[in-house]
């Protein structure tokens, strides 16, 4: 299935980078206005109607991100591919999508906000590949068992964003991939 993010970079890309869409576009000099619910006289001559959608300026392809995250809420193309492949993990972890979208939002929200908590998912330490099979890598430090053998983690606390003195980013887990960038972790 494909995603509303992969349809956006898939329709950007089909543009040419002048910004224009060829169209068949023709005139109405009686056109004073676009109602979202057509009306009688407008649905009557629909061979007098646009095929218009959008026509995309030359800004947009220079700079993708310009009305993005911070600018607006929007994401940016970073937040996308790192949302993308977050996705991606939570999916292979076991989570429905549904679940994995909105665990993903949250996170990118966390990372504009600067917020330094974390999943357990986004952590090195972190093992186990469905529901109720993971296990803390690092358990002593992240004080979440006594023995080895007790550092299973409740599919629960793996998504709840939390501190941990344990956590390890895993590489793929930050936007760049990185946690240079991000001095506070």
């Amino acid at each position: 299935m494909i995603t509303w993010a992969e349809r956006a970079k898939a329709a950007i890309s089909q543009t040419d980078r002048s910004g224009t869409v060829k169209t068949d576009e023709t005139s109405v000099s009686r056109l004073l206005a676009v109602s979202a619910v057509p009306t009688e006289a407008v649905s009557a001559k629909p061979e007098q109607l646009s095929s218009v959608l959008a026509v995309p300026s030359p800004a947009v392809f220079e700079n993708p991100d310009r009305w993005c995250w911070p600018y607006s809420s929007a994401m940016n193309g970073v937040e996308i591919d790192t949302f993308a492949a977050r996705l991606h993990k939570f999916a292979d972890w076991g989570l429905a999508r549904n679940d994995g979208e909105t665990l993903a939002d949250k996170l990118v929200l966390r990372d504009r906000d600067q917020d330094d908590r974390r999943v357990c998912l986004e952590c090195k330490h972190f093992a186990g590949h469905r529901a109720g099979s993971s296990r803390c890598g690092n358990w002593q430090a992240a004080g979440v068992a006594i023995h080895s053998r007790d550092a299973q983690l409740p599919a629960d606390l793996v998504i709840q964003l939390q501190r941990c003195d344990g956590f390890n980013a895993h590489p793929t887990s930050t936007p760049q991939g990185t946690d240079d960038e991000h001095p506070h972790h």
